[in-house]
């Protein structure tokens, strides 16, 4: 139940959550399922089941950067990437149990987020037992992934002419509250981009959900083709369980630190400060304290606590209490760069539905849960491997890069430089994707011809070797916190994304059939192609991040630059936890 900010602070809670979004909310669903356990979550958007913008899949991502659902979040100028703020879009809490975004609002990421969902390969996930987390591998988070999802039947015309099998039941849950099914809408060069990757080594995977994503992929998509419509954390955990009396939840109010015993040690959190407006009210917990306020804001409302680096802490006037100076660092994402190609207009793309003819067609398809509205716009994905788009002489060299690096680096840090260095090398390991959009990228500053029809594609580094940091920017809970991804500080990741670009233009949009309806190649210019070092400038004035932030409240070994232990337990306390991205040691190649 929803509850005000009096009547929340009035409840003695066991558990407080701060953050709900996917995680969030998950987590209060399982707790609350004992009637005898109170559990309370402060969520610092609102409740909103109705906004078409969220609910049609057709529309997802159209309200990035509006304040009311996303954070819209700036990075600090980026010194290797022409001193560019990069838009850090923050969907407010995180995604499922290895959460990779969040949002402004009941549902977090998977309220907005662009719908795609898979797995990555088992060798990322075993990455977390190597890096020293017993029981976190393949084979025990597979079980998790199997019980949170409901995989819908294959249609049967689309399986046989988008070559999609039936899901593996050892891969794939059947009754999870959330729906997953493939897309009821397909690009128009889904086959064509599928049979090119083929020409050029890259085989298509028809279960890439089975711990091996390598290959050209149609992924499944959170949306229930029965009505239509998103299925995402507020109304697959949180609507069905609402009249819970034993679980409360306290929207538009956001958690600004986390109250200790004094004098305890370790740590004993009794609650949390939260904001309700300009109000400030204190809410009590029995039990733990778990945030679950994804990887820009878990570290944030850390530090505003007093756990973090006393550096930084005593900077903004805040007492240190655990001196942990690995809060806030170790954050990663993908970064991509986008292409944009002008393709024959006789094939559909989205591009037309700025016409009010062709909006009134769709939204009558939609009322039949057909057309480009009842479904994810990207859901067909080339994941390479590092041979795909690198000579053997480019992959000798930057191995000898790489290894230079890592040995130079801290303990910690080392080990997971080490395993990218093994993934790289492997044939079998996917380093970057390619994402073709049914349109023309609106992230581009140019602007579309009228009448025109566009191929766009994000083409994506997997495992970057940079490494930024999030901190707080001010003792104050409202102010954005400092967000630097460091992209291409290790230059190695420009020269990878460098070949991933011209792996995209001189093969990908070159090679027959995907090269058949290309009239002309817009965007990088002809100028900007003009060689290696153009087109690096190109990268470092439209790179982006894939909205996959993590690793800023690491689980690792405290040595090696852990916030939190194998539990989830924050070093240094005796019952905080975190539960979002910001605990996942390494960037992946999955969707949340």
């Amino acid at each position: 139940m929803s509850t005000s900010a009096e009547q929340f602070v009035s409840t003695e809670f066991d558990y407080i959550i701060a953050g709900g979004g996917t995680a969030g909310l998950v987590l209060a669903a399982r707790l609350s399922e004992d009637p005898s356990v109170v559990v309370g979550v402060i969520e610092a958007g609102d409740w909103d089941p109705k906004v078409d913008a969220i609910n049609v899949p057709g529309l997802c991502g159209t309200i990035l950067g509006n304040p009311k659902y996303d954070w819209a979040f700036m990075s600090v100028p980026q010194k290797h990437a022409n001193n560019r703020p990069v838009f850090q879009p923050r969907r407010i809490m995180a995604t499922d149990p290895t959460s990779l975004t969040s949002g402004k609002a009941l549902g977090g990421s998977s309220m907005l987020n662009l719908l795609g969902i898979n797995r990555a390969s088992a060798r990322e996930y075993d990455a977390f037992e190597t890096l020293g987390n017993p029981g976190w591998n393949w084979n025990e988070l597979l079980k998790y992934m199997k019980k949170s999802e409901k995989t819908l039947p294959v249609p049967v015309e689309d399986s046989s002419k988008y070559g999609l099998v039936t899901p593996d039941p050892q891969f794939h849950g059947d009754s999870g509250p959330i729906v997953k099914g493939y897309p009821t809408w397909f690009n128009p060069l889904h086959l064509q981009f599928l049979e090119t990757l083929e020409k050029l080594g890259v085989p298509k995977n028809p279960e890439s959900d089975n711990g091996n994503n390598l290959g050209g992929v149609t992924t499944f998509v959170t949306v229930d083709s029965s009505s239509a419509l998103r299925s995402y954390s507020a109304n697959a955990y949180y609507e069905p369980n609402a009249g819970r009396k034993n679980l409360v939840i306290l929207t538009n109010s956001t958690v600004t630190k986390i109250n200790f015993r004094s004098g305890s040690s370790p740590l004993q959190a009794v609650g949390v400060e939260l904001m309700n407006g300009s109000q400030r009210y204190n809410a009590t917990a029995r039990k733990e304290v778990i945030l679950a306020a994804g990887a820009f804001q878990t570290p944030q409302i850390l530090e505003l606590s007093g756990i973090g680096n006393k550096d930084i802490l005593s900077k903004h006037g805040i007492d240190t209490l655990v001196n942990l100076p690995s809060v806030g660092e170790n954050l990663q994402d993908h970064v991509y760069v986008y292409s944009i190609h002008e393709i024959d207009p006789t094939y559909e793309t989205i591009d037309d539905i700025v016409e009010p003819e062709v909006l009134a067609r769709q939204q009558e398809l939609y009322k039949s849960r057909l057309g480009y509205l009842s479904t994810a716009l990207a859901s067909l994905f080339g994941f390479l491997p590092a041979k795909s788009f690198a000579s053997p002489e480019q992959l000798s060299q930057w191995k000898e890069q790489a290894l230079a690096t890592a040995e130079k680096a801290p303990a910690g840090l080392r080990k997971q430089l080490e395993l990218q260095i093994e993934w790289f090398l492997n044939p079998e390991s996917v380093e970057a994707e390619l994402l073709p959009f049914p349109g023309f990228f609106r992230g581009s500053p140019l602007k579309p011809e009228p009448g025109a029809r566009y191929s766009s594609m994000v083409s994506s580094l997997m495992h970057p070797l940079s490494r930024g940091s999030v901190h707080i920017a001010s003792a104050d809970p409202t102010a954005p916190p400092a967000i630097d991804p460091n992209y291409f500080s290790n230059p190695l990741d420009l020269e990878m994304l460098l070949a991933i670009l011209k792996f995209t233009l001189d093969k990908v949009y070159k090679t027959s059939p995907f090269s058949d309806p290309v009239r002309k190649q817009v965007s990088p210019s002809p100028e900007e192609c003009a060689s290696d070092e153009t087109l690096k400038e190109y990268i470092k004035n439209n790179c982006g991040c894939v909205y996959h932030p993590l690793g800023s409240a690491s689980m690792l070994p405290r040595e090696d630059g852990g916030v939190v232990d194998p539990q989830l337990k924050v070093y240094g306390t005796a019952n905080v936890r975190v539960v979002d991205a910001s605990v996942i040691p390494m960037v992946s190649n999955r969707k949340p």
